[in-house]
This record gives C-alpha cells, sequence and structure tokens, in this order.
C-alpha cells in the first residue's frame, strides 16, 4: 500500500460518515413526513452537501497523481476538508437533544449561520488545497472566492428570509450540477 492509498482510507471513512449523516437526515424526513414541517431550503442543501461529499471523494483521486512525499502536515489538511464536512452533515439535521423536532423549518433558522460557517471553512480549506497540492494560482479560484462572499453576505447580513435560503441552496445545486457535467465534458474529451 502506497502512502496516499494509506491516506485515502481515512479520508473516505470520514466521508461516508457524513454521507451516511445525510441520507439518514433525508431518511428521518420522509419516514416522518406527515408529522414535519419541511424545509425546502434544508433539504437544497442536504442534497448539495451531499454532492461536495462525493466530489471531495472523486478530487482525492487527484492527489494519487500528484508525486510527492507525504508529511503529517500534508495529511492533516486533507484531512480537515472531510471533517468540516462531517460536522455540517451531522449539523444538517436534528441529532442528540434535539432528535425529537419535527419543525425543519425553526431548525434551520437556529443552524444556517453555523453551517454557513462551516461551508466558509471548507471552501477556504479547498482554495488552500488548490495552491498547496494542485499549484494553482489564487486566480484559479475565483469561483470559490465567490462562494464565501455569498456566504459571508448571508451571514453578515443576518438574512433570514426562508426564500432567499431556498434560492441559493437552489443556485448551489445548480452550479455544482453545471461544475460535475463541465468536468465530465473534459474527462470525456480527453
Amino acid at each position: 500500500m502506497d502512502p496516499f492509498e494509506y491516506i485515502v482510507v481515512l479520508t473516505s471513512l470520514i466521508l461516508g460518515l457524513g454521507i451516511a449523516q445525510i441520507l439518514r437526515g433525508i431518511a428521518d424526513v420522509v419516514a416522518h413526513w406527515k408529522q414535519v414541517r419541511f424545509s425546502a431550503a434544508q433539504m437544497i442543501y442536504a442534497v448539495v452537501v451531499f454532492i461536495i461529499h462525493i466530489q471531495d471523494w472523486w478530487i482525492n483521486y487527484e492527489y494519487s497523481m500528484i508525486p510527492r512525499t507525504w508529511t503529517l502536515f500534508d495529511v492533516l489538511i486533507v484531512l480537515i476538508f472531510p471533517i468540516l464536512l462531517f460536522i455540517q452533515a451531522r449539523m444538517l439535521f436534528p441529532t442528540g437533544s434535539r432528535s425529537n423536532e419535527t419543525d425543519m423549518v425553526l431548525y434551520w433558522d437556529d443552524q444556517w449561520k453555523w453551517l454557513y460557517g462551516i461551508g466558509i471553512s471548507y471552501v477556504l480549506v479547498s482554495i488552500w488545497h488548490n495552491i498547496h497540492f494542485s499549484q494553482l494560482p489564487l486566480i484559479d479560484s475565483i469561483l470559490q472566492i465567490l462562494y464565501v462572499v455569498v456566504f459571508l453576505t448571508f451571514i453578515i447580513g443576518n438574512i433570514r428570509k426562508h426564500t432567499y435560503h431556498t434560492i441559493f441552496a437552489i443556485a448551489q445545486l445548480i452550479a455544482w450540477i453545471i461544475l460535475i457535467a463541465a468536468d465530465d465534458m473534459v474527462i470525456n474529451i480527453n
């Protein structure tokens, strides 16, 4: 087993735990559909976070192509992203002492600042990955910087209107679908 394979096992475990959290949360909402006050922003954002989990798992494969000597610092940098994703996945739906909550709109209203703050954190880590591992210039991270600006606009502006959060979640979902489709086209062209 080469060093990268050793590292990717741990990241895959953490990402798998996050995916399980998201799927469990969605399954709980569906299973108790009649008792739950549905939040479109929360559910669409959960799909976005799910896609980001899969994207991180996929992009980690690219690290195997980069010849390098892995250091503990490198491993910690790689682990930060899936750890943040797991925390966000865990917070997307009520758990622990809040596990009996059925008002997802109220839950979203209580959690969105934390979720967006974690979103800012993992986007910044992603930018660092681009610079540190892929040797990309900062200008290549302009879309990620814009993502941070929108998250910050919601947090600093204390934008609470559920409709705006739903629109933002839809915009993120569309953006991720476009990015995945564009990446797929690049792979097929080569």
